[in-house]
């Protein structure tokens, strides 16, 4: 295992190849569990937000998630990186991995991470290297019910609807969670990560669901990047509806413990990948010609 200082390294290395990432604490450096066993690695082959909707003021009031505004949508921006090398770096521009250690469908629980990874392109044959920025936490297994949902009253009637996993299907310990979707960071609290399962054992993660919580004050203080189109520069309440200075003409707002914020839902779909080659290289693997 690397040691604290050149495992920080590495993932500062990592952290500028793949600017928009989905990261799990800052830079946070994730420690193998379960007696040194290969993990079993799923990577996201989409991430899709599903609610609530993101408004741009642009000639009326558009909805930016899933509709091209000057070639660009949040949704859209998100699965080219997913699923592409923008930048012809020789890796996909975003990796992000859920991890079992191992994966066991036959008990009650794994323990888990979720992180970020650099990842070789074209996708079809993708090898990963080691993940960074992760979070540890517990996954349980469910072989009758659904097992993670939105919470009532926290939803409004968007297309498509919010996909939830069901049996056989995991839901994770509650998490400190920021996704980066559009290059937007959003710092998501008491977050959830939950998939069903395609067998036994899986090779596919269906119906992933991710929940978290944003609160107004955090949105308030989140700048977009000044490179988006339209909005670049202006804080990330402002394209939330019922969000300060938004256009929309609905409020999407929730309660959560008292505070004020949206309650976030990502869906996602992922592959399992190969188990990793033994030679470690500086990088997790060997980089591409």
């Amino acid at each position: 295992m690397l040691g604290d200082t050149q495992a920080f390294n590495v993932c500062i290395k990592s952290l500028s190849r793949a600017i928009y990432t989905l990261t799990l604490m800052a830079c946070g450096m994730g420690q193998a569990v379960g007696g040194g066993e290969v993990p079993d690695r799923f990577r996201l082959t989409d991430l899709d937000l599903r609610d609530p909707h993101l408004y741009v003021s642009f000639i009326g009031c558009l909805d930016a998630t899933d509709t091209l505004l000057l070639d660009f949508s949040f949704n859209n921006f998100t699965q080219s990186a997913i699923q592409g090398d923008g930048d012809v770096n020789g890796y996909l521009d975003l990796s992000v991995l859920v991890e079992f250690l191992p994966l066991d469908q036959s008990v009650a629980t794994n323990p888990m991470t979720i992180g970020a990874a650099d990842c070789t392109a074209p996708m079809a044959s993708t090898s990963c290297g080691a993940s960074y920025s992760t979070q540890n936490a517990v996954a349980t297994h469910d072989a009758d019910s659904i097992c993670l949902d939105a919470l009532a009253g926290t939803l409004r009637p968007y297309t498509p609807n919010v996909a939830t996993p069901g049996p056989a299907c995991f839901v994770s310990s509650t998490m400190t969670l920021t996704v980066s979707i559009g290059g937007i960071p959003m710092s998501l609290s008491d977050a959830q990560v939950a998939a069903s399962f395609d067998d036994d054992p899986a090779t596919a993660l269906e119906n992933g669901l991710i929940r978290g919580f944003l609160p107004e004050t955090v949105a308030n203080n989140t700048i977009l990047p000044a490179a988006l189109p339209v909005v670049g520069g202006d804080s990330l309440s402002s394209i939330l509806p019922g969000g300060t200075n938004s256009c929309a003409g609905h409020d999407d707002r929730d309660i959560h413990n008292t505070v004020l914020g949206w309650w976030f839902y990502f869906n996602f779909p992922a592959e399992l990948l190969a188990p990793p080659p033994e030679e470690v290289f500086e990088d997790g693997f060997e980089d591409p010609l």
